[in-house]
């Protein structure tokens, strides 16, 4: 009786200890979301690969959502977005923040990684009227 109040305690730890990561946060309002890689473009394909070459080795498969955004669309109110949203996780360092086609940023947080990149730059001799975000996650849906 006198360590009910123990075992109480360790139940509750072990149960935080193994609940859920908190999920990634829901896209911006004024996306559409894609079909799978390759749909649109090769700096889809590009943008998709380099996350996963900076990513997967530690977290294992990632999930990668594809979205249509505005034109207007710039990276800094897109990283301030997620910023704000994944306040309570850390910056995850292995993805850098330029990579080929796209700016892109990293977040962890306990065992779950979210990252977003924006391809903004239309490809040579086209005329693009929309941006592309990607998220990547190792949490499933």
């Amino acid at each position: 009786m006198r360590y009910r109040w123990l075992a109480a305690l360790m139940v509750a730890l072990s149960a935080a200890a193994c609940s859920p990561a908190e999920a990634p946060p829901s896209p911006p309002a004024n996306v559409e979301a894609l079909p799978g890689a390759g749909a649109y473009d090769q700096r889809l394909d590009d943008v998709t690969q380099e996350l996963r070459d900076a990513l997967e080795a530690r977290y294992g498969h990632l999930e990668v959502t594809a979205y249509k955004l505005p034109p207007p669309t710039a990276w800094p109110s897109l990283s301030t977005y997620y910023q704000s949203a994944l306040s309570a996780w850390s910056a995850e360092p292995a993805l850098p923040e330029s990579i080929r086609a796209a700016k892109a940023r990293a977040w962890a947080h306990r065992g779950t990684v979210f990252a977003v990149a924006l391809i903004d730059k239309p490809i040579p001799g086209h005329e693009v009227d929309y941006k592309l975000l990607v998220t990547v996650t190792n949490r499933s849906p």
